[in-house]
């Protein structure tokens, strides 16, 4: 299990020494706001996780009702991760306001989920879904239609939390299959942000969502991966069982 928050400009300006310090393994970067504009703190917030290593993926909030509205707001979050240098990263499709979708049915709501999903991948990027256990249980829409990874929200107690604090798998949401991640506090407090910030765990590596470097990638003996930590930890396991290895970095030329 690995322990991460999901952020916006909601908590302004963060200082990532300090939360990188607190542990924090994986951060979920608000990538576009409704306006189609980027977060504003967007930019610092990814250059905080370059800088201290920490693995990044984006959400996106859809308000959106037609698919041409989808397509609008997936073509937003994909230029900003392109002019980002942004490659490969996962796309949390962010499936929550009540005004706005659950009016719509579940039979349009899973075929407007279907296209932010293709149009997503079709651009090169990795598609999930994030959204409460609530839409699940009121069947906002066919949760049986997608395989991909699913990121729940569920809060067992509106108290503070200390990021030292894990959540007790009692609460853990049930959607009738597994799940990425638990989105388990909306109200944590870390080192390095003011206020509250989102707590999650995940139940797989989150190096699998995060950012990819634009036209490199990194290889150790025999093994090309993506990223440097990955390469990084393929070496050490190498190094266990007595075979020496070298990180190096390749650039790919178009």
């Amino acid at each position: 299990m690995w322990k991460g928050i999901d952020v916006s400009d909601n908590q302004g300006v963060i200082d990532w020494g300090q939360v990188a310090t607190a542990g924090v393994q994986f951060a979920i970067l608000r990538s576009v706001r409704r306006s189609g504009k980027a977060d504003y703190q967007f930019a610092a917030n990814l250059a905080g996780c370059r800088k201290y290593g920490i693995p990044v993926a984006v959400y996106k909030y859809t308000y959106a009702t037609t698919a041409a509205e989808v397509l609008e707001e997936v073509g937003q979050v994909v230029e900003l991760l392109r002019a980002s240098g942004l490659t490969g990263t996962m796309v949390w499709w962010d499936v929550e306001d009540r005004d706005t979708l659950q009016p719509l049915g579940a039979a349009k709501l899973t075929e407007l989920i279907r296209t932010a999903q293709a149009e997503i991948q079709a651009d090169g990027y990795r598609f999930g879904l994030y959204t409460g256990l609530y839409v699940y249980q009121e069947g906002w829409f066919d949760f049986s239609a997608f395989a991909c990874p699913l990121w729940i929200a569920r809060y067992p107690s509106i108290a503070q939390k200390a990021w030292a604090e894990s959540p007790s798998d009692r609460y853990k949401p049930s959607v009738g299959r597994a799940i990425w991640g638990w989105q388990w506090t909306s109200n944590g407090r870390l080192p390095g942000i003011s206020g509250a910030v989102d707590f999650n765990v995940c139940y797989q590596d989150p190096e699998w969502t995060a950012e990819r470097e634009t036209g490199v990638i990194y290889t150790v003996s025999v093994a090309d991966v993506w990223t440097r930590a990955q390469a990084e930890e393929v070496q050490r396991q190498l190094a266990a069982i007595g075979i020496p290895g070298v990180v190096h970095k390749v650039q790919i030329l178009e």
